[in-house]
């Protein structure tokens, strides 16, 4: 006799026992329905049950997974249910309800699962009209079907003729022996064990009623619950792994199952999530099946998932992962997307050449400067810096220069600073720059103050100014464009008298464009023009690189 047999002869039995001994009212008056997992959404189960049926926020319900099954032998349609875990109602409507899973499940919750609704002050389920299958000759009867039938063969009967004064006799139910009586209300006690106890209940059962007609199949089932679970059938399947996917992107899926499935279904969550989502896959090809991971379920914090294979005559079977130990993805954040709020290490390397005459060359400044620094925090102190850098050029008064035609002056400064960004809100922060340098009649000071509106991982603005020792000093506007994805941009325009810090102020006009080549390196590439005069300008260039993590 073959498991499912087994089970199906031992729950006949006890629903019979069951339904025979229940009063009459407690079939004629049944409760309402159960309700139905109808969607599920991040995570949230969406449940046909609201305020109107009784329930509140907070209540814990019973879930349970239908099964439909066609007996190998009699080809009847075999119906029953298992219970899988429990939920916790976090939103009640009128009609419809949230709920979160509560504790651990066996299984992931899926559409259609059935959930149990509790009597409050523990009478037991509210709606729950228990239809064990019979297995016959003939096929497969409900048990509450059968003594419903009996019950409507008794109505049709004709009343017996009976003479005056005599009470007409009632058909009765035969007695139920006390074994089967014993048997029934054992297996109402086992609702939802696990199969240990369950075992043991049917081994101690087998040797208190070791005469009983149910010992022998008791014993068998006993057995085959401490099997070990190499037995169980395994399956062929293949599929590229997901090692790296793109936050925010669809995925497209494909496995190739055995031959023994006919359908198949990729359950995904974010990382650490409490439920799945299940997608059901579509057949492209012979044991082929493909399915789209929607971009929602794939976040910077990782993916997890497992696929289930359907096979013909049997429930699905976890064949890549498990619910419980589900397949990891590396997710990988969105080239020129905005990185969240937190702490983010910082190298940054330029050099720039800038001429203000390239007709004489006599009027320029060469800068190379680099920094390290850390962003901590999205508001307060924002981020900490510390770098350094280095300056030469000539210049001097523009009659000097262009119509006495005197020599420049050599200007060279070596200099280093600590910068902090404070930022009061999300959107504006404040960047102070100390300087201390180094040039040839001895040390010199300086400093960098800017206001940057909007945050700096976003396009924003920074306006400031800077003093540099004995080179000179500048105005900046500068902004930071990141609507392109991959491609940082910055606009900036300065006023200066650098280099050698005469009273002949000069303009530029600086644009530097980048390019992700990853999520954490970019490099870019600077042009500029700038003049004192229309005569007296010309252009220049530069590279940088910056490396975050």
């Amino acid at each position: 006799m073959s498991r499912l047999a087994r089970l199906l002869y031992i729950s006949g039995a006890a629903a019979l026992a069951l339904a025979v001994a229940r009063p009459a009212h407690a079939q004629a008056h049944p409760a309402p329905g159960d309700a139905t997992v109808v969607a599920i959404d991040s995570g949230e189960l969406v449940v046909d049950i609201g305020a109107t049926r009784g329930v509140r926020d907070g209540d814990v319900l019973e879930l349970w997974r239908p099964i439909r099954l066609r007996h190998p032998v009699t080809g009847a349609m075999l119906v029953d249910r298992f219970r899988i875990g429990s939920l916790r109602l976090t939103q009640v409507r009128s009609a419809l309800s949230l709920s979160v899973i509560e504790g651990a499940v066996s299984r992931p919750p899926a559409t259609g699962d059935v959930v149990v609704l509790q009597e409050r002050g523990g009478a037991g389920p509210v709606g729950v009209v228990e239809t064990t299958t019979l297995v016959t000759a003939k096929g497969s009867v409900p048990a509450t079907a059968t003594a419903a039938a009996a019950a409507e063969k008794t109505a049709e009967k004709p009343a017996e003729k009976t003479t005056e004064g005599t009470t007409p006799t009632t058909p009765s139910i035969a007695p139920v022996d006390g074994d089967a009586r014993a048997l029934g209300e054992m297996m109402t006690a086992l609702t939802g064990s696990d199969p240990a106890h369950r075992a043991l209940a049917y081994e101690t059962f087998a040797l208190s009623h070791s005469r009983s007609r149910f010992a022998r199949v008791l014993r068998e089932e006993v057995e085959a619950l401490r099997a070990p679970a190499h037995t169980e059938k395994t399956y062929q399947w293949s599929a590229p792994r997901l090692d790296r996917v793109r936050a925010g992107e669809p995925q497209s899926f494909a496995v190739e199952l055995d031959p023994a499935f006919v359908g198949a279904v990729v359950h995904v969550r974010h990382k650490g999530a409490a439920g799945y989502r299940s997608l059901p896959m579509e057949n492209v090809g012979p044991r082929y099946w493909a399915a789209t991971l929607p971009g929602d379920a794939i976040t910077d914090g990782g993916m997890e998932y497992f696929v289930e294979g359907v096979p013909k005559e049997s429930a699905a079977v976890a064949v890549i992962g498990t619910a419980a130990t589900p397949r990891d993805v590396v997710v990988e954040a969105l080239p020129g997307a905005p990185r969240p709020p937190g702490t983010l290490a910082q190298v940054s390397l330029q050099s720039e050449y800038a001429s203000f005459n390239t007709k004489r060359a006599n009027d320029y400044v060469w800068q190379t400067e680099g920094s390290v620094g850390w962003r901590l925090h999205d508001e307060g102190i924002r981020a900490i810096r510390s770098g350094f850098g280095v300056l030469r050029g000539e210049g001097g008064p523009l009659v000097a220069l262009d119509e006495l035609g005197q020599a420049p002056t050599k200007v060279g400064l070596t200099y280093g600073y600590v910068e902090a960004e404070f930022a009061p809100s999300h959107s504006y922060a404040f960047i102070a720059r100390p300087i201390l340098g180094l040039r040839e009649r001895g040390i010199t000071g300086g400093a960098l103050a800017f206001v940057r509106i909007g945050n700096d991982l976003t396009t924003n603005l920074s306006v400031g100014g800077e003093v540099l020792g004995s080179v000179g000093q500048r105005g900046i506007v500068q902004l930071d464009w990141r609507t392109i994805k991959r491609v940082p941009v910055v606009l900036r325009t300065e006023v200066t008298n650098m280099p050698a810090g005469s009273s002949d102020v000069g303009a530029r006009a600086i644009a530097q464009v980048g390019y992700q080549l990853t999520n954490e390196l970019v490099v870019a590439v600077r042009g500029s023009y700038q003049g004192r005069t229309i005569n007296h300008a010309g252009p220049g260039a530069g590279l940088a690189v910056s490396y975050q993590w």
